[in-house]
């Protein structure tokens, strides 16, 4: 043990300080996000976040106050025998018959062309695994059919409304469902195009529909996805069928700050049901592909003109209180990994569950291409937990078998891909080097050492306010910091660790143990 336990002296396991807060972006990757709450426990579904994954299915996470998730695996996996064969985007999950059902749009090569159609899935568990039940749903003469989304109403009857893209055009659509789910009751009807000064890009598209008294409301999104103006618009109607009208004039929800792109809204209560949520996703980076969770606060509100409209306190980044009647968050604790992984502790953001794994007292990572580095968001197996309030400081000793640039171990206090403090045992010139860097708003600083030994090594982050100072241990020296104290205003810290492998792609051994929490030194 490299780390003497008396250097800092362990947390206590205990609640954070009341009240608790969280702020956007949460660390769930995801894009198109349905949310439901199904015997206490939230399951989130969505479009893989990577543009490169969107071929492997639908993840699945779990919570029990919408703002830790746990990555639970693909609850729907492309097996290479379904009617879909690539992008697979926009789940929409309902109950129905003792079962649940995915709605959801996926694609396929034929005749040449390739062809987007809505399907269906089922399971016995909001966990899946789901198989096709009716793949395609229907068929449609113009365009491709995406983004599904089925309304149940008060008597019963269910209504799926879709996204038609044709030609760079998307509009949104309607029909009844049979009893059955499984077949359209009657031919579908256009319901809503770009039309208003605001809709730049003539695309309308991820409807989600909910209802209040007599009155229907439609959120969708509008505006190309990858740009920083998608938003979400809303219309409203007495009858699912229509006629809808936009009733506002602007976006109930934009780009805020650094939460760019949101799109693709849902709402949901929180677990006590005094709240309600409204969910969506934003940009991780200005390409607009990699996607992120974000959750505000919401209401529907009567309106003696329209019936009905919403009103969402976001995009905001600022701390905000925790769910009502959510239990509280763990505080950060110490872990010598000598059991399997506390999950009700660590949350893995983009697990690879292959490439992880606790044995022997270690916990044991395989290096995945990936990074956070200013515009870059596609780091996966970042471990992640709760910070102790106040001033702490974490250590870990760490190794990597790296031979690559930019090839490393590390650990971190982290707010969001674009702020955050690292400290990484990299290789770097032809050789292993210890990095310290500060990323704010996305701007990277970094100061470098070389490796003195090219063994285990042990790296210590400290906090005392907003000032953030750096050090490490070699198996055979002293501690000694690495670059000056910076300082940045980070807030709803977690602190974690991670080994990746940018640029190379190189499947590399790393490993941690005794990783701590405690007092600056």
């Amino acid at each position: 043990m490299i780390v003497p336990l008396a250097l800092f002296a362990a947390v206590p396991l205990r609640a954070v300080a009341e009240p608790p807060t969280f702020a956007n972006p949460l660390d769930a990757k995801v894009a198109d996000p349905d949310i439901i709450l199904w015997e206490g426990t939230y399951y989130l579904y969505g479009t893989l976040a990577d543009p490169r994954r969107v071929v492997e299915g639908f993840p699945v996470w779990t919570s029990q106050d919408l703002v830790d998730w746990r990555e639970r695996g693909l609850a729907l996996r492309n097996a290479g025998d379904r009617w879909g064969q690539f992008w697979f985007w926009g789940p929409d999950l309902v109950r129905h018959g003792g079962r649940w059902l995915m709605y959801y749009g996926a694609f396929r090569q034929a005749g040449g062309a390739r062809v987007g159609r809505i399907c269906v899935a089922q399971s016995e568990s909001p966990l899946g695994p789901f198989t096709d039940v009716r793949a395609p749903l229907f068929e449609t003469d113009r365009g491709d059919a995406i983004d599904a989304e089925v309304f149940v109403d008060d008597d019963g009857a269910a209504y799926i409304f879709y996204t038609i893209t044709d030609h760079g055009r998307n509009t949104i659509h309607v029909a009844p469902l049979a009893d059955d789910r499984l077949s359209l009751a009657a031919e579908p009807k256009q319901i809503l195009q770009p039309d208003q000064p605001w809709e730049t890009y003539p695309v309308n598209e991820g409807a989600f529909v909910t209802k209040r008294g007599g009155k229907y409301v439609l959120l969708y999104a509008a505006n190309d996805f990858r740009m920083p103006d998608y938003c979400v618009g809303c219309a409203t109607a007495d009858s699912p069928l229509g006629p809808w009208r936009k009733r506002t004039p602007g976006p109930v929800v934009a780009q805020r700050g650094d939460l760019r792109g949101p799109g693709c809204l849902g709402l949901i209560p929180s677990p006590d049901g005094a709240e309600l949520f409204a969910y969506y996703h934003v940009h991780l980076g200005p390409e607009g592909y990699v996607r992120q969770l974000a959750i505000d606060r919401a209401r529907l509100v009567e309106d003696g003109e329209i019936g009905v409209r919403l009103e969402v306190d976001g995009p905001t980044a600022e701390l905000q209180p925790w769910p009502s009647g959510a239990p509280l968050p763990p505080s950060g604790r110490s872990d010598d990994f000598g059991a399997p992984l506390d999950r009700s502790r660590w949350m893995v953001v983009d697990e690879a569950p292959e490439s992880i794994r606790v044995a022997e007292g270690r916990l044991h990572l395989t290096t995945l291409d990936g990074d956070m580095h200013r515009s870059r968001a596609d780091y996966r197996n970042l471990l992640l937990q709760h910070a102790p309030p106040g001033d702490f400081a974490i250590a870990a000793r760490a190794f990597v078998s790296a031979g690559a640039e930019f090839e490393q171990a590390f650990i971190c206090v982290w707010q969001d891909a674009d702020n955050y403090a690292r400290l990484s045992s990299v290789f770097s010139g032809g050789g292993l080097s210890l990095d310290a860097a500060l990323e704010i708003g996305g701007e990277y600083v970094s100061t470098s050492l070389p490796r003195l030994e090219s063994g285990p090594v042990t790296l210590r982050i400290a906090r005392r306010g907003n000032a953030y100072s750096f050090a490490a241990k070699e198996e055979a020296g002293e501690w000694r910091a690495v670059g000056p104290t910076r300082e940045a205003a980070l807030r709803d810290v977690r602190v974690g660790l991670g080994a990746i492998s940018p640029g190379s792609g190189q499947r590399r051994p790393a490993w941690f143990d005794d990783f701590v929490i405690g007092p600056p030194p």
